[in-house]
């Protein structure tokens, strides 16, 4: 499998790196301006400074964009019209009518689109679907995420932080929400930036509910989801020892779930080769951007109107 990929910053690292891991897998080019680019892949591998020489490089079995989200639709865009797969990362647009329109067009074209929201390969988050469906109805999703940084021009911590849990919320619920809240809890300034903390609140019906706050004002970094359901809760934490853990009653004690060690990243890799081997043109994770998208969207409307009041 030949892949090509846009961008060598800090996540585009990871990917060359998680490349170079795996069998059968091979980044033949990369188009990027970071000037380390030669020292981080192998010689054999084409550079580009312009993005637009991956969509006309007839080698590429597949190209991965791990660019700022504002170029994220015209890269996508280009690479269906050239009939190429394409893996975006989160968030897949900044706004509803990009997303909207990387989605019509996949579809139109026949062409593969996958939107990584990482958390959402991880072993413990899919072990957690797992067993979570086997203990009856979800009632409600409690999700932290966030660090001390990064302060971002491009990306704000809503889009930054916030398309992880607002993902991992949609996948487990398996539904739309009814209702969307979202309010800015606190604000810090500091020689990095400015920084802030947001809450959101996604209602699905009938008391079922998802709370997420999600905050680049952090004293440590957390990645943090609880799932309740009518047979028990688990609970996914990232940075913890025992990652995926589960509680059937408050009195009965904390069992640990057993996981496999593959990495999320790979897992992502892996599923984008197996669907480009296999001829497929459609994923499930294109519809769940395209929703992640809408809400932050709607999330973001709310904080402006908020501020709008404030200044008022």
């Amino acid at each position: 499998m030949r892949l090509g990929l846009v961008g060598a910053g800090r996540w585009g690292k990871r990917y060359i790196a998680t490349i170079s891991a795996m069998e059968n897998v091979r980044l033949v080019h990369l188009a990027s301006t970071n000037p380390e680019s030669a020292s981080l892949v192998r010689p054999d591998c084409r550079l580009s400074r312009d993005w637009h020489e991956l969509t006309t490089d007839k080698t590429l079995d597949g190209i991965i964009l791990a660019t700022p989200p504002a170029t994220h639709a015209e890269m996508a865009l280009e690479a269906i019209a050239r009939g190429i797969p394409v893996l975006v990362e989160k968030p897949m647009t900044l706004s509803v009518n990009d997303a909207h329109a990387v989605v019509e067009q996949a579809r139109r074209a026949g062409v593969l689109v996958m939107v990584d929201h990482t958390h959402l390969f991880s072993c413990a988050f899919r072990t957690l679907e797992a067993r979570g469906a086997s203990l009856g109805d979800l009632s409600r999703t409690r999700s932290s995420g966030g660090n001390w940084g990064p302060f971002r021009r491009d990306t704000p911590v809503l889009w930054d932080w916030g398309p992880h849990d607002v993902a991992m919320c949609l996948a487990l619920f398996g539904a739309t929400p009814l209702r969307v809240e979202a309010r800015r809890a606190s604000v810090a300034q500091s020689g990095e930036g400015t920084g802030e903390a947001i809450e959101i609140e996604l209602g699905f019906g009938a008391r079922r509910s998802a709370e997420i706050r999600i905050s680049n004002i952090e004293d440590r970094k957390r990645r943090h989801i609880e799932a309740t359901y009518t047979g028990g809760t688990l609970v996914y934490d990232d940075l913890a020892v025992h990652k995926l853990t589960f509680m059937r009653s408050p009195s009965s004690g904390t069992e640990v779930v057993p996981l496999d060690t593959s990495l999320p990243l790979t897992n992502v890799v892996s599923e984008f080769c197996r669907r480009i081997e296999s001829g497929e043109s459609s994923n499930p994770s294109l519809d769940l951007g395209l929703q992640v998208v809408e809400i932050l969207v709607a999330c973001e409307m709310q904080l402006v109107a908020a501020n709008v009041r404030q200044a008022g």
